[in-house]
């Protein structure tokens, strides 16, 4: 009878121990569970950020015409990724480079001035060259980023004046604050604001000769045909060839002769 109840005890025993450690390991597996969701939960928590609306080129200005919110799972973003919270921080800033449409901005992505963009814009060993223009020299603001102008010079020589042409068929890389990357991208504001200088792409010995030139004298522009690439050839124009212009001819300063023929028997 003895061993009987030492039996029961130990199977009771046993009973007791394997429920405790089921009950513990089930707590443990629901602890562990609890952690694995809440870490998957925070891998995969979807972030706001800024992607391009379309295929975007460098120079083009971040605005609601070129970007949007996007959400993100945690897990995928970059970690210099452009967030919403961001966006006022950033709003009118310059790309650098291209971007895809989709893609998300990333603070690398953004040019480290208004400006800056422009280099992208530029073939090898040229320079961008900034120069102030008044109503009259901008063709009235007509001029557009991607014409093709020349250069007149206009200065004294000893009591004339002359005009001679300092350089032919200048792309223009922008008015203002407008390229033809991002012309579509700007604030209307801008789109049709007047601008005040125009950005040209030349070579380091033109951007030398536009310098020295409007140090010496007036620089004009002249707007050219989007298909004419030959080179002007344009005379040198003094005040004094303007005026032998206007001067009739001796032939028509001469008097006329009127021959008179008499006849009779």
């Amino acid at each position: 009878m003895k061993g009987i109840w030492i039996t029961t005890l130990m199977v009771g025993g046993a009973l007791a121990a394997g429920g405790g450690a089921a009950y513990f390991a089930k707590g443990y597996i629901n602890n562990e569970m609890r952690a694995e969701r809440e870490q998957l939960h925070r891998q995969y928590q979807l972030v706001n950020v800024v992607v391009a609306k379309a295929n975007l080129a460098a120079g083009a200005v971040l605005s609601s015409q070129t970007v949007a919110l996007r959400e993100v799972p945690q897990t995928f973003l970059h970690a210099d990724a452009v967030r919403s919270g961001q966006w006022a921080d950033i709003a009118g800033r310059v790309l650098s480079r291209s971007v895809r449409s989709g893609e998300t901005i990333l603070n690398s992505h953004l040019a480290h001035g208004v400006g800056a963009g422009f280099s992208a814009l530029l073939a090898d060993g040229m320079r961008a060259l900034t120069l102030p223009v008044d109503e009259e020299a901008s063709i009235a603001g007509m001029l557009a980023p991607g014409d093709r102008i020349d250069l007149l010079f206009t200065t004294a020589a000893g009591n004339d004046s002359v005009t001679v042409p300092l350089l032919s068929t200048v792309p223009v890389i922008a008015t203002g604050v407008r390229t033809e990357a991002n012309s579509n991208s700007l604030p209307e504001r801008l789109q049709s604001a007047a601008f005040r200088n125009i950005t040209v792409a030349v070579s380091p010995s033109d951007a030398a000769r536009i310098t020295l030139a409007q140090e010496a004298g007036r620089i004009t522009v002249a707007l050219r045909q989007p298909n004419d690439q030959d080179r002007a050839h344009i005379a040198r124009v003094t005040k004094s060839s303007l005026l032998s212009a206007d001067e009739p001819t001796r032939q028509s300063r001469s008097r006329t002769r009127v021959q008179i023929i008499l006849g009779g028997v």
